[in-house]
């Protein structure tokens, strides 16, 4: 997130200026709404959300519910979409992301849920939504509506991610539980998926990586139009988009994980909370001390260059060695604990150094750098 006083300070007098004046010229935050419309069994129900007002990547929506010993199955609507159910006491937890685009302004067709009893839904509910940029924001006790199919539009298709919370409602403690992952018998979009952004366009050095990353739903544009290829990555999308690995490009690069691992700072419930639990579950990473793992926290180089490495390993891959050894100028600053992920993935293709001969471990890792360096390594696995 780019913070800019001057900008920020410019737009804060601007307000007081406008208030002052007693000119509405903005409008208060819309407030989303979950719309909730079951069918004459009342066991199954369209999920909805209205008003959300930005691009969205992915929900996650937390439900209160009255069935104490029903079980529960969520179906994404969009066939491309990554879906998952999780019951927690008296929540009922559902996340979805999806590769295409979401608006905002419509009303999102997330899922549908379905239960072996009737359903009892309480009117409160918890939103947790993640932008194109990949920021989240959480919206506490906000109103579930009860709604007949026509009263609600489906102007687009859905998405979701979704946050913890058993605010409001009617529920008591669920017992039973149940999952669902639908959305992997989709086709995989073609490698060569071109998708148009005004950031990156023409000649530009990344985009053909840019192109495939977009294409098979690794990881998005920050809008329709805008990939914002210099914005830094973070340490939790990283693990994310590895976590994708195994539903967008194929089934070898599937790690189950058996014992997911805790860290101080990841608290359950986040867009990103189980790819980082499966990261340290499976080895991929070990945090950066005192059982923290840093969620937005920028990665460096030298740390893709160990995960990424590491990726390759838990999933039976052998990098080739098809680059000569480069003694970088800086190679003193590499962390003795990257030191040979850094040669190796140096010698696999996938991480050059600098045109000053810096590798620059510490530096951070921006989108299209990470575009390129995924691109590079199916590339360099698929034999």
């Amino acid at each position: 997130m780019r913070h800019i006083t001057s900008k920020i300070v410019s737009f804060i007098c601007a307000m007081c200026m406008v208030m002052a004046c007693g000119i509405g010229v903005y409008a208060a935050e819309a407030v989303p709404e979950i719309a909730i419309a079951p069918d004459k069994t009342n066991k199954k129900a369209e999920i909805r959300i209205n008003n959300v007002g930005t691009m969205i990547y992915s929900a996650q929506i937390t439900l209160n519910v009255n069935n104490e010993s029903a079980t529960y199955t969520l179906t994404a609507k969009n066939s491309n979409a990554y879906s998952t159910l999780k019951q927690d006491g008296k929540s009922v937890i559902l996340y979805v992301d999806s590769t295409d685009l979401m608006d905002g302004n419509k009303t999102i067709n997330l899922a549908s849920l379905t239960s072996d009893n009737t359903l009892n839904i309480g009117s409160k509910a918890e939103l947790v939504i993640v932008d194109r940029s990949m920021n989240s924001k959480t919206y506490s006790d906000i109103n579930v509506k009860i709604v007949k199919d026509s009263d609600n539009s489906q102007n687009s298709s859905g998405s979701g991610s979704g946050g913890g919370g058993t605010s409001g409602g009617t529920g008591s403690s669920i017992i039973a539980g149940g999952t669902s992952n639908p959305g992997n018998t989709a086709t995989t979009p073609s490698n060569t998926a071109q998708k148009k952004f005004e950031d990156v366009s023409g000649d530009y050095w990344a985009g053909e990586p840019i192109a495939y990353v977009t294409g098979r739903g690794l990881f998005e544009g920050t809008s329709d139009t805008k990939f914002e290829p210099n914005i830094p990555m973070t340490r939790s999308m990283y693990v994310s988009v590895l976590k994708r690995f195994g539903t967008k490009i194929d089934k070898t690069w599937d790690i189950p994980c058996d014992n997911p691992m805790k860290f101080n700072d990841i608290p359950e419930g986040e867009w990103y909370s189980e790819a980082v639990a499966w990261a340290g579950g499976i080895g991929l990473v070990n945090g950066i001390g005192e059982n923290m793992f840093g969620p937005y926290i920028s990665i460096t180089r030298e740390q893709i260059a160990v995960m990424t490495v590491n990726f390759a390993k838990l999933c039976g891959k052998t990098l080739p060695e098809k680059e000569a050894d480069v003694n970088f100028v800086d190679e003193g600053k590499v962390n003795d604990w990257a030191k040979d992920a850094v040669k190796t993935a140096q010698k696999a293709g996938l991480i050059y150094g600098r045109e000053d001969g810096n590798f620059a471990p510490q530096d951070t890792a921006t989108r299209a750098e990470v575009a390129a360096i995924l691109h590079r390594f199916v590339q360099s696995t698929a034999n």
